[in-house]
């Protein structure tokens, strides 16, 4: 879905031709507000049926604690997203079927989401969504490794998907397509979390090296998985490596998801990612695995993410056809123990009702 949107290639444009308004219109504050934050669209989050429908974009406007206090204090907060607001979308007229729903405003600390915010003067901010490298709604794991271990690099990617996890496997060259540099370099962009596969060689390639550089300038968290006899080397020597083995990979699984867990930092996007991973699961004896793992790690589902679960379940016959879901009603237990609703089941149907039974 996300392919398919043009408005947020052209917020950059509208927010320089705002700065340039309000500057010549004696508006200084609207100015220095655009320059001093970085800019973060999120795609298709509202959408209403009027006109034949509209998808609504959000833009949060990143800055610092002292900026927000000094040039959006917070009793004029609101009317300044609001003006924000209006003359984005005065500029966004010409544009059919998407509009901004919302501007937002957000201390800049260095979370997932600021870091892939951008100045107006920086680098087009590049949406993950609309990569294909990625997998939506997966956490983006960059595996840096050497060619000759791309096989084992790829069976690992496959197992962590399992986990809701999407991994770039990088391809390691002397001399790599043009092309294909590009592609790394958006992974490199795009990625929440670097997983270096730490063979007796690793250290030895010019662009492991460089891989794990671009991690460490852009504050990534990088997970050394020492896979043989030699110690990660450099600035990622200093945490300890989790040792696996390279003809085993499965064994190391539960350990390796772990500490990418607690690296990330974050339990919303780890458990946004054991929820897209269960209702997207492609066979039945994998939807029992993924739903073990949602009971071990969720305690509390967000209305949308169960609103998913409800539909996923109607249309993928891997999870309404899987026994063990309704067997001593396991599924129903979990959604009513992270919930205020009770639920209740009937083929493919979930019901969610709001008042609990006596």
């Amino acid at each position: 879905m996300t392919n398919k949107f043009y408005l947020p290639s052209k917020i950059n444009s509208y927010l320089k031709r705002l700065l340039a308004e309000y500057k010549l219109n004696s508006e200084p504050k609207y100015a220095e507000i655009i320059s001093a934050s970085k800019i973060l669209v999120q795609e298709g989050v509202d959408y209403d049926d009027w006109d034949g429908g509209q998808y609504g974009h959000v833009i949060k406007l990143f800055l610092t604690a002292e900026q927000l206090t000094s040039l959006v204090p917070l009793n004029l907060q609101e009317k300044i997203s609001e003006k924000l607001h209006s003359d984005i979308n005065k500029c966004a007229q010409a544009i059919s079927g998407e509009y901004i729903s919302k501007v937002r405003f957000e201390v800049d600390d260095n979370d997932f989401e600021s870091q892939s915010a951008t100045h107006l003067s920086e680098k087009p901010f590049i949406s993950p969504e609309s990569l294909s490298i990625w997998k939506p709604g997966c956490i983006r794991l960059f595996i840096s490794h050497r060619d000759k271990y791309k096989s084992q690099a790829n069976e690992l990617a496959e197992l962590l998907s399992n986990y809701g996890i999407s991994s770039f496997v990088a391809h390691d060259s002397i001399e790599p397509m043009e092309q294909w540099q590009q592609t790394i370099l958006k992974g490199l962009e795009t990625m929440e979390l670097m997983l270096t596969f730490v063979t007796d060689d690793f250290h030895e390639s010019f662009w492991t090296n460089q891989e794990i550089g671009y991690a460490l300038a852009r504050n990534i968290p990088v997970i050394s998985f020492k896979l043989q006899n030699k110690d990660p080397a450099g600035f990622i020597a200093e945490k300890q490596a989790l040792k696996g083995n390279i003809d085993d990979l499965t064994s190391s699984l539960p350990k390796l998801y772990d500490l990418l867990a607690k690296r990330l930092s974050n339990q919303s996007r780890m458990q946004a990612a054991l929820v897209e991973a269960f209702t997207t699961s492609p066979e039945w004896r994998e939807t029992t695995r993924r739903f073990e793992r949602l009971e071990k790690h969720v305690t509390k589902l967000s209305d949308i993410e169960i609103d998913k679960i409800i539909s996923s379940y109607r249309n993928n016959d891997q999870l309404y056809n899987a026994v063990y879901l309704t067997n001593k009603d396991r599924l129903t237990k979990f959604l009513n123990s992270v919930s205020d609703d009770y639920f209740t089941i009937e083929g493919n149907i979930i019901t969610r009702n709001n008042v609990i039974p006596f």
